[in-house]
């Protein structure tokens, strides 16, 4: 492992701090471990050997508690002995308000000094700017009499956020999905939707709007669907959940492919890549950016909005 990697690992924040591994090196590696005659025990003799002792005994702890599998019992917890608290030695005695669980001011004082929290805030600034000047409201959208494509973006979309979770800007996103419409032969209409943040509910209203029955579903965050009209609610043409790894140059295939369902074209399906580790990485900023968007969400209908911008076809 190199210096550089190790020098990382003591003050990185999370994965996405660490310089990239060949993962398949990785998995080869620890397939190499588990087939050797090495154990955990290697592992807590190598670290006591360097002196993390705490580590070390830790680890061994962990192995003991492995073996014993305790740990598998119902809503099963580690205290900081690594006894084990559950649902069968520990049973939940909560009889009502005020009978539940209750920080002690110790213990209060030591969550409030954590030195990793952050606010919320912080995990999605890169998503908040200035609101989109190329976008504005005309009025309530009506249901179109022409083949078309309608988009739906979700509530906060280039208002409250102003770039998708992948770090695209909104007006970027809208002209490329735009321009995918446009070199099929259609024209789109764009549609704010208010009442819901659900990504499956933006795109199945704008679909009742669309002329041509089809339309695309964007949420703030990037996450995107294609929608047809008499479809159920969860049920879709396309759907886009990877959001992170969406490319202007796949939201503009998203755009060809929703023109092509509403011109009745045979259509293969936007190949879009796949990060395993997204999830895991995001998952808070996931959540935080979802919350956002539903904070503006309101009880009126949809909003046409005009989008100050040419196809470049």
């Amino acid at each position: 492992m190199p210096v550089a990697e190790v020098a990382a690992a003591v003050v990185a924040h999370a994965s996405e701090d660490m310089p990239q591994r060949d993962v398949v090196a990785d998995l080869a590696a620890a397939d190499r471990f588990l087939a050797g005659d090495q154990t955990l025990l290697t592992v807590v003799a190598a670290l006591q050997r360097r002196g993390f002792t705490t580590l070390a005994a830790n680890l061994l702890a962990m192995g003991r508690q492995r073996v014993a599998g305790d740990y598998l019992q119902p809503a099963a917890i580690f205290d900081q002995q690594f006894r084990v608290c559950s649902a069968i030695n520990d049973p939940n005695d909560y009889t009502g308000p005020g009978s539940g669980y209750r920080l002690t001011e110790d213990r209060r004082r030591e969550i409030e000094q954590i030195y990793t929290a952050r606010s919320p805030r912080d995990f999605i600034a890169d998503q908040i700017g200035t609101p989109a000047t190329r976008l504005a409201e005309i009025g309530p959208a009506q249901r179109g009499r022409h083949t078309e494509v309608v988009v739906g973006v979700g509530p906060a979309f280039g208002s409250a956020l102003t770039r998708t979770i992948g770090g695209l800007e909104h007006e970027d996103v809208l002209a490329a999905i735009l321009t995918g419409i446009a070199r099929e032969g259609l024209t789109a209409r764009v549609v704010k939707i208010y009442h819901t943040s659900d990504c499956a509910a933006i795109g199945y209203t704008a679909a009742q709007l669309s002329g041509s029955g089809v339309a695309i579903g964007l949420q703030s965050r990037g996450t995107t669907v294609i929608h047809q009209r008499g479809l159920a609610r969860l049920n879709n043409l396309e759907l886009f959940p990877q959001s992170p790894s969406l490319t202007l140059a796949t939201y503009e295939a998203i755009g060809r492919n929703a023109a092509r369902y509403a011109r009745n074209l045979p259509t293969r399906p936007v190949p879009v890549s796949v990060d395993n580790w997204a999830r895991l990485r995001l998952i808070v900023k996931t959540a935080l950016l979802h919350r956002r968007e539903t904070e503006e969400v309101r009880d009126q209908p949809p909003i046409e909005l005009r989008f100050d911008w040419e196809p470049d076809v």
